[in-house]
């Protein structure tokens, strides 16, 4: 573990945002009666000494409303509250987002649901999360940090496996399913085989979670480095393959990785559904919410396509798309 420790502190002490934000952890904690954990992600990714997407998440066992606050405060952050949940998000202008959390147990009554929750422990509040190697918690301490790993997740991060942590995991979320083959791709991971069969066995459930859901689950996977990854293996496997849209991102293989990766999401949402007919490509939209200003974007995206598709005689540098995304859409038709 000191080895461990060691390295976690070596990260920490290189990242100046992130020890800004411990030690003012520290500070209040030294004031108020509370507990203080660092979780998910950021804590997998530090051990796996990977290029690190700077979310971060917060769990608390005390007043959660004043510490999120004083936060806010100390950071001059935008704080939202999360409906539904003891849950707050600080937002940090071109940095990263902290999530804040109270630890909490919780309960699905239905496949697909969302949880019914309490407050409990630390502890508890691993056990109720997706994966081993998201189970993992740093103690901010006073002097120190304590790891809690009461799931063996740095063991499974060590031998690369991906396991749920317990057998209906995959029912009570069926959103873990495509997290799950986020993160195969994405770390090179396995399944262990209780978890492959189980995600089999639990694909009927994903029909039990709200369109608006399963598709956002869709929009994370087009941010993904290794989308193509993704896609062929859902697309090579015939248990998978009805668990994404028909059509959707079939044209990936005329798209530059070089586009890919400057575009923005809207761009990214435009060519994921380039081949859908025009009553499924309304319903995906409005399944997802988005906002008037982005609708324009996709629809003017489409009367480009239609002009391309249509006339002879297009005066490209008239249209209001780079020549990058002309290119492509060119290449995709």
């Amino acid at each position: 573990m000191n080895k461990i420790l060691n390295k976690i502190n070596i990260f920490i002490q290189s990242h100046q945002d992130l020890k800004i934000i411990i030690d003012h952890c520290r500070e209040y904690k030294s004031k108020n009666d509370l507990k203080i954990y660092i979780v998910g992600g950021i804590v997998r990714d530090i051990l796996l000494e990977k290029k690190i997407n700077f979310d971060l998440d917060l769990v608390i066992e005390g007043d959660i409303d004043k510490f999120s606050k004083n936060l806010s405060k100390i950071l001059n952050s935008k704080l939202q509250e999360v409906h539904g949940f003891p849950n707050f998000k600080l937002l940090l202008k071109e940095k990263f987002e902290i999530d804040i959390a109270h630890s909490r147990k919780e309960q699905y009554i239905t496949s697909g649901s969302l949880p019914k929750w309490t407050k409990t422990s630390i502890y508890e509040d691993l056990y109720r999360r997706d994966f081993t190697i998201n189970a993992i918690a740093l103690e901010i301490k006073l002097n120190k940090l304590d790891i809690i790993d009461p799931l063996n997740g740095i063991k499974d991060i060590n031998n690369k496996i991906i396991r749920i942590l317990h057998q209906d995991s995959f029912k009570d979320d069926p959103t873990r399913i495509y997290r799950a083959i986020k993160y195969k791709s994405r770390l090179g991971f396995k399944f262990d085989n209780e978890t492959k069969m189980n995600l089999y066995k639990s694909i009927k459930h994903i029909q039990n979670i709200s369109t608006y859901r399963k598709n956002n689950e869709l929009l994370k996977l087009l941010n993904e480095p290794n989308l193509n990854i993704i896609l062929e293996t859902i697309y090579l496997d015939k248990k998978l393959k009805n668990i994404i849209p028909n059509l959707f991102m079939n044209k990936i293989h005329f798209i530059s990785k070089e586009f890919w990766g400057s575009s923005s999401q809207i761009e990214k949402l435009f060519f994921s559904i380039i081949s859908f007919s025009d009553k499924a490509r309304e319903e995906f939209l409005r399944s997802v919410n988005l906002s008037k200003i982005n609708m324009k974007k996709i629809s003017y995206y489409l009367e480009i396509k239609h002009l391309i598709e249509t006339e002879n005689n297009i005066k490209i540098e008239e249209l209001k798309a780079s020549k990058d995304f002309i290119s492509t859409l060119y290449h995709c038709l």
